[in-house]
């Protein structure tokens, strides 16, 4: 059962991809003139992917609290490349990314497509850059996503929040929003700090096709009522860090995880 679930949703992930990609290819031809429209059209057909890959792997995405409109620059912790698929769902935004995910298969080609700001974290020089670009995108009326833990976890706790790319909040005081996620997997799958959070010495390839026979996934998005903003970044993503806390919901949980993997 579960390599033919495996098989099917690879299926319908390839023919949903490339017909959305051939649409979202077409409308930005016509609209190359129009960045305003041209953004509005990429944000619709990326919602709709998203949407579309969430039903096929059975992901339900609950959003608790409000979600900010675009223009916004909004944080979260960061626990999977599905992170990025969750929040599609609820929003319209842009991401900034690690650099490596470009060349990934089938996350790559889509992440380009969904104009994902990439920086490469080993070279500070691409800050600047990196910052600038977030800058531009808030200043067309879009909604950035940053994972300032700058890498993924098992969800156990959120790990301390690097501030360089809030650069641009704290120059303008631009209030920056928050949001934490979490997952869960159905009782007989393996637990989802195992299955669908990325980390550690974890490939890809063989985490992505094992995540694609799981029977459901939960994934809890939890806006943050308010806003933070102020004139230094490393006092923002202190502040930022600490609200995440009070509402984080560890992924983890080892009483319910160890009967799952029994």
């Amino acid at each position: 059962m579960r390599t033919f679930r495996l098989c099917y949703r690879l299926l319908l992930l390839a023919v949903g991809t490339i017909v959305l990609e051939a649409v979202l290819l077409i409308g930005k031809l016509f609209l190359c003139f129009a960045a305003g429209w041209r953004i509005r059209w990429r944000n619709v057909l990326v919602q709709t992917w998203a949407q579309m890959v969430a039903l096929i792997v059975n992901m339900k995405v609950h959003a608790q609290g409000q979600p900010p409109k675009p223009p916004f620059y909004l944080v979260s912790n960061h626990l999977s490349y599905f992170d990025v698929l969750a929040y599609f769902t609820q929003l319209h935004c842009i991401f900034v990314a690690k650099a490596e995910l470009a060349s990934w298969p089938f996350f790559g080609f889509l992440a380009k497509s969904a104009n994902t700001l990439f920086i490469d974290r080993a070279n500070k020089k691409d800050i600047p850059r990196i910052n600038a670009q977030i800058e531009k995108a808030i200043h067309e009326s879009d909604g950035v996503i940053v994972f300032p833990e700058s890498t993924s976890s098992k969800g156990s706790e959120i790990l301390p929040f690097k501030s360089p790319l809030l650069e641009y909040a704290a120059a303008r005081q631009f209030p920056v929003s928050y949001a934490t996620i979490q997952y869960r997997t159905g009782a007989a799958d393996l637990p989802a700090h195992l299955s669908v959070c990325w980390w550690g010495e974890m490939t890809f390839a063989g985490h992505f096709l094992d995540l694609l026979k799981l029977s459901k996934i939960d994934a809890t998005i939890t806006f943050g009522p308010t806003t933070v903003r102020g004139d230094d970044r490393k006092k923002i993503a202190q502040e930022l860090w600490d609200r995440l806390n009070r509402q984080f919901e560890p992924t983890v949980n080892p009483e319910r995880d160890s009967l799952a993997i029994r």
